[in-house]
């Protein structure tokens, strides 16, 4: 088996600098030290890495043919090292996230701001993608962990909740339902409604209470744009259904809002990781973050 690392690096700086005082100067060791290490490391390879004389050190060519190969070998295991340091080292790291895209745009830079403000070397990355993608993200690890509201139970999956998201209706202030202060989930069934695209996480939720109440609620017009959506409504075009967490998020200016009771519809936000996998220190440090910030709403 090879030497340890210390071998390896005394074989290297010899070979650079060509005199073992000067290696073991820059080792800040002692030549006798540095004269066992090589030692020990021929010993190991079984064979002579060195030419001495008074004047110089020089390679042999069994030297010659292993210098590139343990100069990469070196370089791995420092890369390594450097990897596992940064991993733990609560003050740097990266972390890489899926998030719906309302959560994305909301929730999530929130908790970034407060990540940041305590570990500003670590970096984010964000994926935000839709309900049905971002199960797939977080079981194929391409992600550190979710931020997201699951369908379905998966067994492979975590889930920990961080809040309710209530829907509402939105409507121009023209629009003939402006004045009202609720309606039902079998009132949405009239209007022209504005939903987005059958793969996201708020389509999903709607699609199961109407079918829980035997209700059909088509929608009139879809869009992959949460932004879209609200500015469909705002032109009077019908009833938008979206929660409150994206209208937070977005611009409800020209828009009145109408609570769904009876029964009232929601979804659950929450964080959601792959089963048996820990999580890193950065990635435990922006859910700590999460926990923060959705628990004070």
């Amino acid at each position: 088996m090879l030497g340890d690392l210390k071998q390896l690096r005394a074989f290297l700086a010899i070979a650079r600098l060509g005199n073992f005082t000067r290696a073991a100067y820059e080792l800040n060791i002692s030549q006798s030290a540095l004269t066992t290490q090589i030692q020990q490391l021929e010993t190991h390879l079984r064979t002579r890495l060195f030419d001495r004389n008074r004047r110089c050190v020089s390679l042999t060519p069994q030297g010659l043919e292993l210098l590139p190969r343990i100069e990469h070998l070196v370089a791995e295991v420092e890369d390594l090292v450097t990897y596992a340091r940064d991993t733990s080292d609560p003050e740097r790291g990266t972390v890489t996230v899926a998030a719906l895209p309302s959560l994305a745009a909301g929730l999530l830079p929130h908790a970034i701001h407060r990540l940041k403000l305590d570990y500003p070397r670590i970096t984010v990355r964000i994926r935000d993608t839709v309900a049905s993608r971002l199960t797939d993200m977080i079981r194929n690890g391409e992600v550190d962990f979710g931020v997201g509201s699951p369908i379905k139970r998966d067994q492979e999956l975590v889930w920990e909740k961080l809040m309710t998201d209530r829907f509402c209706a939105f409507v121009a202030p023209e629009y003939p339902w402006a004045k009202r202060g609720t309606v039902t989930l079998r009132d949405l069934a009239e209007p022209p409604l504005i939903l987005p695209v059958r793969e996201s996480s708020i389509r999903m939720h709607i699609e199961a209470a109407a079918d829980k109440q035997k209700i059909s609620l088509p929608a009139a017009y879809e869009a992959v744009y949460n932004s879209t959506i609200m500015a469909m409504a705002a032109q009077g075009l019908g009833v938008a259904v979206l929660s409150e967490v994206v209208a937070r998020g977005g611009d409800t200016s020209r828009l009145r809002r109408i609570s769904i009771n009876h029964p009232p519809l929601y979804r659950y936000i929450g964080i959601l990781r792959r089963a048996g996998r820990s999580l890193s220190r950065p990635a435990e440090l922006l859910t700590a973050a999460l926990r923060e910030v959705a628990s004070k709403g």
